[in-house]
């Protein structure tokens, strides 16, 4: 996984230091094996040694999730991982010759063989320059293989451990209780992970949606590509919290749209703005956004909401990272003004990514803001945000609870990054735009 910045003396110390604990344990379950021969007591233990690595390995992440203090352990990962490649290997490399003999041990070896191939491929790939080559997203993927490798190797030492040599095993018993707690701490955490979202979906906000209609009160480009439209409030009352989104819906389409005469836009405005309502949202061209750019001033348009749970903390105690992908800075953009306006004291750091300045929406706004508040630090981006850049805008990352908006893909890859940077899901929250 990603670390944060280290140096090269940092980096070396952190792999000598995992080498004398995997140089530990080898020397330890040697040493528990006395009535073996030499040969067999260090095979045995190097497997030993890289099976418990591997099971260390997948545990931190499901228990981080359970237990937050684990989180402090997810940064190891990858000098773990790389050491459990390397005692697999020289496991592999004792034992082969001599498992020649043992008739009946073609599929154990083949599961190991497999195993092994895959430990030494993530290995190869634990290092910040994978990452960026490959994409976020896709060296998470590849590196989800660990839980295949966990399966293979439970399989190829299950064999040894319970038929080739059924006597009773001392090892026999921690091997159960990880292959029972491996897969245990992911369900557990998944199970987790369901009620967390649940719970956030049915989160009170004690705000009733409503139906309402709206006349146009101003139709505007304010970057490139991108428009908003202004809602006049005339008197009416309609209240939201800062984040969360409504439904807008035109009375007649005048150009033709397969998706319909309404969509969904997150409220770019404060709650405290009781005049109008602003939304903003890139011009993709669909025959709804043409009329709702094109509908003459004031004509009325249904507004349904508010929706959403995607809203500012009511602790301020903990810092807040924004991420915002494009025109995802919507709903960031109604909680900061909202922030300023009622002097709240959240931290709030703003990480904005853009293709270039044209395309960066209300830009001059976030910089006069970041100019006059000192709680609120404003970072922007002109291409992918990645690891350098979060390392390098936000300090204690996982002290921070960090919400994300932006393209699916974008959203996708911020995460992973996170994940592997050691900040804990529990403290990421997401909403996906998607470009209609």
């Amino acid at each position: 996984m990603l670390l944060e910045k280290k140096n090269t003396k940092q980096l070396l110390a952190r792999y000598a230091l995992t080498g004398l604990l995997a140089a530990f344990l080898v020397f330890l379950f040697w040493l528990f094996r006395p009535q073996q021969s030499f040969d067999a007591r260090l095979w045995r233990a190097l497997g030993d040694a890289a099976l418990i690595f591997l099971s260390v390995i997948l545990v931190i992440g499901p228990l981080a999730k359970l237990w937050k203090p684990a989180a402090r352990l997810i940064s190891w990962r990858r000098e773990m991982g790389i050491w459990f490649a390397i005692l697999a290997f020289v496991h592999f490399a004792r034992i082969n010759d001599f498992l020649i003999l043992f008739p009946d041990t073609q599929l154990p070896r083949f599961l190991g063989l497999v195993a092994l191939f895959w430990a030494l491929v993530l290995a190869a790939t634990s290092s910040d320059r994978a990452v960026n080559f490959l994409g976020p997203s896709s060296w998470k993927w590849l590196h989800g293989m660990a839980y295949v490798i966990f399966y293979l190797v439970v399989g190829h030492a299950a064999y040894f451990l319970f038929w080739r040599y059924s006597e009773l095993n001392w090892f026999q018993y921690p091997f159960l209780v990880m292959a029972i707690a491996v897969p245990a701490l992911q369900l557990g955490a998944f199970a987790k992970e369901v009620m967390r979202q649940k719970a956030n979906q049915i989160k009170q906000t004690n705000i009733e949606s409503q139906k309402i209609k709206l006349p146009i009160l101003e139709q505007k480009i304010i970057a490139e590509k991108t428009c908003e439209v202004s809602f006049g409030l005339s008197g009416k009352k309609f209240e939201f919290l800062a984040g969360q989104y409504i439904r807008v819906t035109v009375p007649k389409l005048l150009y033709p749209d397969p998706k319909g005469t309404s969509r969904v836009f997150s409220i770019a405005s404060s709650p405290n703005d009781k005049n109008k309502l602003n939304i903003a949202f890139r011009d993709s061209g669909s025959g709804f956004k043409r009329t709702l750019m094109e509908l003459p001033l004031s004509s009325f348009i249904d507004i349904e909401g508010p929706f959403g749970y995607f809203t500012l903390p009511k602790d301020t105690s903990n810092p807040l990272v924004f991420v915002a992908g494009g025109i995802g800075i919507t709903p960031f953009l109604s909680m900061i003004r909202f922030v300023v306006e009622q002097k709240l004291t959240h931290q709030i750091t703003l990480l904005y990514a853009n293709r270039n300045t044209e395309s960066a929406a209300y830009l001059e706004e976030l910089t006069a803001i970041a100019k006059k508040d000192p709680n609120f630090l404003f970072k922007n981006q002109f291409g992918r945000i990645d690891a350098d850049f979060i390392q390098q805008s936000v300090n204690n990352l996982n002290k921070s609870a960090w919400y994300i908006v932006g393209p699916p893909a974008m959203v996708a890859d911020t995460r992973s990054l996170l994940s592997h940077l050691g900040v804990s899901e529990a403290k990421i929250y997401f909403e996906n735009f998607e470009g209609y």
